[in-house]
């Protein structure tokens, strides 16, 4: 438009199209003009009564509205396009007046709104309608089961617009049909298997991301046009006939992520020679798969998605170089036991992911050649690998080298990968210092080394570590205190140190980190209180797991520090859907010690809230602060020395699932406030000085005896004690039979040995006084565990 010049016949400006008879302008084409701001209502453009063609793509009409001025339009307007501008709003009902349009494209406007009449009847209303585009537009509607469609349609766009329902069947009666897109929505019900009219033009076909169900109709296999087919990520299931695939015409196939089984061999694909993306990941498949047959009978194939198929596949690994313009190879979870030779000539293959499979030994040194600078994802995680080549991947971005058996030290030509964002070594036997130029990679969102054979201490961050969302060293032998160097990096999400010999303070300064959601510090040399001197009110606010157990912190509980816990508290889930914690591009995965058992959680849920504070040398009371955490799922303060009454303030964690006080010196009854917890699961009270009765509650019934054993004098079910008058007095359970053994020949019986004590059992065996045994067992407990109790007491006190 900079261009234009008033001066002269606007027919001759760049953009405008005029009728060479009359002068009129029947076409503006000012697509990619780099026009900003609000299309007015008064503007001189719906002034043109002869407008034919009008495209405005790809401008930049932030919060503009479309005019219901389109109207004037009626009589003239064939082809409209307002794609990728930004508008929002309702799309105004005027647009129905245009009774002309052959072609409308609304696409990429996220903001934009189509009301369900008004797209029903723009449908019903232009009847000479070839094209309509309307991607990602907000339509969330319903389809009608009878929709009176032009019978010229060619394009159907509609992906990302909220469809929901089943898929209307008539949409495949439509005889002119050439591409079909109802992408990521979430239609249900199947493809017809009977169509009434033959879709001979049909070319593309995109159901991707929907719930579709049922079995797959054959027609989809011998359509003789067809060359984009897109079904992954639905529901199908049955048996696909591959034997009856007879589209030569096919140049994309994609069908991962369903249900779907069939058997097949190599000789199928040689068939569809124009094929060039295959997608069969995440189904149930069987078959044998060869693959240097298979890369070279598809010469024309770049993309290749196998992963966790069913398919089995297999290399002669001869020195046979194929398809050297490969891009993407995802061949996870195949059961390939080397590493192929046939990737030797993919100087362009910018994705390999080989995770999963059986690959034993050393990479082959000329691997550092795939893919050139091209590469930027790499994933040989879960294998028997030993060595690796020396990395000429300099481009890569991501590299997942996880549960191998790597050896030797750091990987030093990781080093020179400026671009990396993510790199996981865990779960391997590298050894050595963790060299410094790893604190220098200032492009990391994500670096995993945990569970290996580092020494020495953690690398100080020398560069800015803007990016840096995650720090995974757990399971290493690493020394000295955590680098303060840490604070500088704002986006830690995860800090997780666990298991190693980290020594020191608490290292309170990470409350600045406002990021912050995970900080395990489990299993260390770790010293002290629980304090923080950060004068930042909001210290600590986003944190979610914070597992300090195993350690040396003494003191009392840290109660103004859980104040600020604020995403522990008051937590409303904002999505039916289950959302995990990302670091980066990866999920976060977790061990919990749940009643002395650990659990490992793959994918941490982002509302799993986690306070261990176990296994270490705190005093005092439990503060009632911690009834402030009404969200936390687990609460660990077991061994330690912690004293009083359990606060009633601990009812208040109405969302707690596991609960362990166990191996305190906690005094007092157990309040009713703890039974009325509906969702707890695990409860340990036991070994602590609680008395009297053992509340009664819905949950509380599920647990058994050994949630409170070792508190002599607490009653009621599921103990066997019945208590007596007085909640307090716990009285042995009334029996059928009298006798004159007392507590006394229990005494007893500890001194005279174990023979008396195998004679003494055989006795009521043999006279079925099965209960007085019992008793006598209960009561043994009883005092052996007051004597652990002294003892580990004396142990922590020696501490």
């Amino acid at each position: 438009m900079m261009n234009w010049n008033t001066s002269t016949d606007c027919c001759n400006w760049d953009g405008v199209t005029c009728d060479l008879t009359t002068g009129d302008v029947i076409g503006i084409d000012l697509s990619c003009g780099r026009l900003k701001g609000t299309i007015h209502p008064n503007t001189s453009l719906f002034n043109l009564p002869h407008l034919q063609k009008l495209s405005l793509s790809s401008n930049d009409f932030d919060g503009s509205k479309i005019p219901r001025e389109i109207g004037r339009f009626s009589n003239s307007l064939t082809h409209l396009s307002i794609s990728g501008c930004w508008l929002s709003g309702q799309v105004p009902p005027d647009i129905t007046l245009l009774h002309k349009l052959v072609y409308l494209d609304l696409s990429a406007n996220p903001e934009l709104k189509l009301r369900r009449g008004v797209f029903i009847n723009l449908i019903h209303n232009v009847t000479n309608l070839e094209g309509l585009a309307l991607k990602y537009v907000n339509i969330s509607s319903v389809l009608p089961h009878r929709l009176n469609i032009s019978s010229f349609l060619k394009f159907l766009y509609l992906p990302g617009t909220g469809l929901k329902g089943k898929l209307p069947h008539y949409i495949f009666n439509l005889h002119s049909l050439e591409k079909l897109d109802l992408s990521v929505n979430t239609l249900t019900g199947d493809i017809p298997s009977d169509i009434s009219v033959n879709l001979t033009h049909l070319t593309y076909l995109n159901l991707y991301f929907n719930k579709l169900n049922g079995t797959l109709p054959s027609w989809l296999f011998t359509s003789p046009s067809l060359e984009y087919l897109y079904l992954d990520n639905n529901m199908f299931s049955g048996n696909v006939p591959f034997e009856s695939f007879a589209l030569s015409s096919l140049k994309v196939l994609g069908l991962s992520d369903n249900q779907l089984v069939g058997h097949t061999d190599v000789q199928t694909f040689r068939r569809l020679t124009n094929l060039t993306h295959v997608g069969l990941s995440y189904n149930n498949f069987s078959g044998e798969l060869e693959l240097d047959t298979l890369l070279s009978s598809l010469t024309n194939l770049d993309y290749l998605y196998l992963s966790y198929s069913g398919f089995s596949l297999t290399t002669k690994n001869a020195n046979h170089y194929v398809n050297p313009a490969f891009r993407l190879l995802f061949l996870a979870s195949c059961k390939l036991k080397v590493f192929p030779n046939s990737f030797r000539a993919m100087r362009k293959l910018e994705w390999l992911d080989l995770s999963s499979n059986e690959i034993y030994g050393q990479i082959p040194h000329w691997a550092g050649e795939i893919g050139g600078n091209e590469l930027y994802h790499l994933n040989l995680s879960h294998n028997f690998i030993t060595g690796l080549p020396q990395f000429q991947w300099y481009g890569l971005t991501e590299v997942y080298l996880q549960s191998n058996m790597i050896q030797g030290p750091f990987p030093p030509s990781i080093c020179n990968m400026s671009n990396l964002t993510s790199l996981d070594i865990s779960d391997n036997s590298v050894g050595g210092v963790i060299p410094e130029c790893v604190g220098s990679m200032n492009k990391l969102f994500m670096i995993n080394l945990g569970t290996n054979k580092f020494h020495g201490t953690i690398p100080n961050v020398f560069n800015e570590c803007r990016y840096l969302e995650g720090l995974i060293l757990n399971g290493n032998q690493l020394e000295g205190e955590v680098p303060h160097s840490l604070s500088k990096c704002q986006s830690l999400k995860v800090v997780d140190l666990g298991n190693n010999k980290v020594s020191g303070t608490f290292p309170e300064w990470l409350g600045g980190l406002l990021e912050l959601q995970v900080l395990v510090l489990k299993s260390n040399n770790f010293h002290g209180p629980i304090e923080t001197s950060t004068p930042i009110e909001l210290a600590f606010s986003s944190l979610q797991v914070l597992d300090l157990s195993h350690n040396w912190f003494a003191g009392k509980l840290p109660g103004i520090v859980f104040q600020n816990f604020k995403a522990m508290q008051n937590m409303v889930s904002d999505s039916t859907q289950p959302k995990y914690l990302l670091v980066g591009n990866d999920y976060y995965t977790i061990t919990v010690a749940v009643k002395d058992v650990q659990l490992t959680f793959t994918k941490l849920f982002v509302d799993y809230t986690i306070v261990d504070l176990s296994n270490n040398r705190f005093e005092g009371e439990i503060p009632n602060t911690i009834g402030s955490l009404n969200s936390l799922k687990v609460l660990n303060l077991s061994h330690n020395n912690l004293n009083g009454e359990i606060p009633k303030a601990i009812g208040n964690i109405s969302g707690t699932e596991s609960l362990d006080l166990s191996w305190n010196q906690l005094i007092g009854e157990i309040p009713q406030s703890l039974a009325e917890i509906k969702g707890l699961a695990v409860l340990n009270l036991s070994q602590n000085d609680l008395v009297g009765r053992i509340p009664e509650g819905p949950q509380f019934s599920t647990f058994e005896g050994n949630s409170f054993g070792g508190n002599p004098k607490l009653c009621g079910t599921p103990l066997p004690k019945k208590c007596g008058k007085h909640s307090h007095e716990p009285q042995l359970e009334s029996h059928e039979e009298e006798s004159d053994f007392t507590w006394e020949v229990v005494t007893l019986g500890f001194g005279c040995g174990t023979l008396l004590g195998l004679v003494m059992g055989y006795l009521m065996l043999s006279t079925r006084k099965v209960k007085w045994l019992n008793a006598i067992a209960d009561a043994t407990e009883s005092l052996v565990l007051k004597k652990m109790k002294k003892k580990r007491r004396h142990i922590y006190i020696g501490k």
